[in-house]
């Protein structure tokens, strides 16, 4: 899973980067006129692979990750958007954005005189809007050019696939004229097929995430009522979440322990990773399935509706191909039962076929011939 993290200059992105991937990239670092993005792994935190791994005692223990991009803050001014101070490579910027899985907006929610906002005031609505209106100005620009296209491809020849083409890109018009962000829309299967190979920016789920100040961080679990984001919240394919940015990276610090009783003398539940993974997860659609023997306890992630071929693929390619069945045991009696022969011996291990739907926390053994 790849997330980019996006938002305007001086609201934090770098220092929420560096909490999610333990990474120690200096915070000014855009201050001083880099472009280049920064990208970290994060081990997605899994109660699943630590008990697993305590029964199962393997060799070593692997949790799912998820990729990190951290991009230049986006000024606004005059309407359209530029890269502090580089207008001309907007169109980088945006392009840089099309491999992303998911967007990570990083929204100011702080006060600080040190530290002027961009647009003078702090103002979390107002920040969000400004950076949708930017992706529907992209995307807007990309439906356009491909249906003018297909007004002189249609007038050549006549077909089902590009006048299906055709009427989803004028909805898409109409809403992006509306400033409707895509990811508002229902489509079809099918209609999602004819336009798939665009990757529009406003159709990728977001996740809001404000960065409260210290105050605040005590507010971090009704972030949507504190800020008037309630709109937002209600938006289709939205998530919002809080971080004190601040206070959680020196939390993040500490030793366990420690950690734990600060958080919970300033009331946050859960560590920033947790939240966001959490949210990400719920966006994407998303969950972990695992693996479990001597050599390694595994956690993998694949999307709801994955078929057990489709999971074996995952892991390898050879194993999709040479797919005979998955031996299958719930978490729970994986845990009791420490192995998939104990799970055999008492009755609790299935044996399932290609098209089987994996469920989350299934843990997995597939058979199969090279």
């Amino acid at each position: 899973m790849k997330v980019g993290i996006v938002g305007l200059p001086q609201v934090g992105k770098t220092t929420i980067f560096n909490l999610l991937t333990q990474g120690r990239v200096d915070t000014s670092a855009w201050g001083g006129g880099g472009r280049e993005a920064h990208v970290g792994i994060a081990h997605v935190p899994d109660w699943h692979v630590d008990r697993l791994a305590k029964v199962v005692k393997p060799k070593k223990a692997t949790y799912a990750t998820v990729e990190y991009v951290d991009l230049p803050g986006l000024s606004v001014g005059e309407g359209r958007a530029s890269l502090e101070g580089q207008s001309r490579e907007m169109t980088s910027y945006l392009n840089s954005l099309k491999n992303i899985d998911t967007l990570l907006h990083v929204v100011r929610g702080f006060e600080d005189p040190n530290i002027p906002h961009v647009q003078g005031t702090v103002d979390p609505s107002r920040d969000i809007a400004l950076f949708e209106l930017e992706m529907i100005f992209s995307d807007l620009a990309i439906v356009e050019k491909r249906l003018e296209r297909l007004a002189k491809d249609l007038k050549k020849m006549k077909s089902p696939e590009l006048e299906l083409e055709n009427e989803v890109l004028e909805r898409y018009r109409a809403a992006l004229e509306s400033e409707r962000p895509l990811r508002e829309l229902e489509l079809t299967p099918e209609e999602e097929k004819r336009v798939r190979g665009f990757t529009f920016l406003s159709a990728k789920p977001i996740l809001l995430v404000v960065n409260v100040g210290d105050e605040d961080a005590p507010k971090i679990a009704n972030v949507v009522e504190e800020f008037g984001l309630q709109k937002e919240a209600a938006m289709r394919n939205v998530a919002i979440t809080a971080v004190c940015g601040r206070i959680e990276s020196e939390i993040a610090a500490l030793a366990p322990e420690d950690a734990r009783m600060f958080m919970d003398d300033l009331g946050i539940s859960g560590s920033a990773l947790d939240r966001i993974i959490r949210h990400s997860y719920d966006l994407l659609g998303v969950f972990s399935f695992y693996t479990a023997g001597e050599p390694e306890v595994r956690a993998w992630t694949i999307p709801r509706n994955t078929t057990a071929v489709q999971a074996a693929r995952v892991i390898h390619s050879d194993i999709e191909k040479g797919f005979i069945k998955a031996e299958v045991v719930s978490f729970e009696d994986m845990v009791k039962l420490g192995s998939f022969q104990a799970a055999k011996g008492k009755g609790v291990m299935r044996l399932e076929g290609k098209e089987y739907r994996v469920r989350e926390g299934d843990v997995i053994l597939f058979r199969f011939n090279v």
